[in-house]
């Protein structure tokens, strides 16, 4: 058998990692559109970051990282971690080393970069899954805990049907509840733009300043203004939801307004939006136990997938 060379990404790559895509991460729907989207055009992919594998002139294996160039908006540095987010070997060419190879120079590149924490986890703004499937994927599980990544936590995916849905009568109670409190549910409109950006930055460092401005870019482009729905208390904004197409979220509610229902009020506004939109289920990627029994599990939502986000020292 033949030699395996591996190299950088070159653009003559794509189909080729694609079919891959396509028939070893088949959890995965990652079209070309996708792939180029949050891959080729993400500001911290470098082609050095996607050591690909070849074999008798074939592509036969991946491995995306991704090392930080361009921090992000209002979150913490994490210029010490890399990211792992993409990694598939051909199915006849698991088992002879290549995924160790590929690995290897993946977490060569993110120490070159000077990483010394590489992570299988979500990755703002360009990840796919918050870590490994362990149903899907278990065999990659227990590959990258031989080579010494050891699983942090096991979040959960969720999903529920829109077909069927409708709010309960304990919600719109605590919604006339609310109303004489002084809480108000709006749909975004501009004047809300500085208050909601304010409120992401203020109550949820990381990625949702972002959400907040490009949806609300979008929203005053033309697309529903109930994609963004803000929770005012007394002209304050004290939570918002968000949703995109089948992708239910952000949801988030300042501290110090938790306990009250505004994050179930926004939830189920959301939901009907989503409903009203044509969209026939919602899921999310992220989540806990205690949060999906809390909130999520009233809603409907059913456990669809499970992950294992994972973490290694390369220092």
């Amino acid at each position: 058998m033949s030699e395996v060379t591996i190299r950088p990404f070159r653009p003559s790559d794509l189909q080729r990692i694609l079919r891959i895509c396509a028939s070893e991460l088949s959890a995965d729907a990652i079209s070309e559109q996708r792939f180029t989207r949050q891959v080729l055009l993400d500001p911290n992919f470098r082609a050095a970051g996607m050591p690909v594998a070849f074999r008798d002139g074939e592509v036969v294996g991946f491995c995306l990282a991704i090392a930080r160039q361009t921090p992000l908006e209002n979150a913490t540095s994490d210029v010490d971690r890399g990211y792992i987010t993409l990694f598939a070997v051909s199915q006849h060419h698991q088992r002879q080393g290549i995924g160790s190879q590929l690995l290897a120079a993946a977490e060569s590149y993110l120490r070159d970069q000077g990483r010394t924490v590489v992570m299988v986890s979500s990755y703002a703004p360009g990840y796919f899954v918050p870590g490994i499937d362990v149903n899907a994927y278990a065999n990659a599980l227990a590959f990258l805990k031989k080579h010494e990544y050891a699983e942090v936590y096991r979040p959960l995916a969720m999903q529920t049907s829109l077909s069927d849905f409708a709010t309960p009568a304990w919600v719109l109670e605590r919604a006339a509840k609310l109303k004489e409190e002084g809480v108000a549910f709006l749909a975004f409109t501009p004047e809300l733009t500085l208050p909601l950006l304010e409120f992401a930055r203020k109550e949820f460092p990381g990625d949702w300043v972002r959400v907040v401005r490009e949806t609300a870019g979008r929203i005053v482009a033309g697309e529903s203004p109930h994609r963004l729905i803000a929770a005012m208390d007394r002209g304050q904004v004290v939570g918002f939801s968000h949703y995109e197409n089948e992708r239910f979220g952000p949801i988030g509610v300042s501290q110090s307004q938790r306990g009250r229902g505004v994050g179930q009020m926004l939830m189920y506004l959301t939901l009907e939006a989503q409903r009203a939109a044509g969209f026939r289920v919602a899921w999310f990627l992220w989540s806990d136990d205690k949060t999906a029994e809390r909130i999520y599990n009233g809603a409907g939502f059913k456990e669809m997938r499970r992950f294992a986000l994972m973490k290694k020292g390369i220092g």
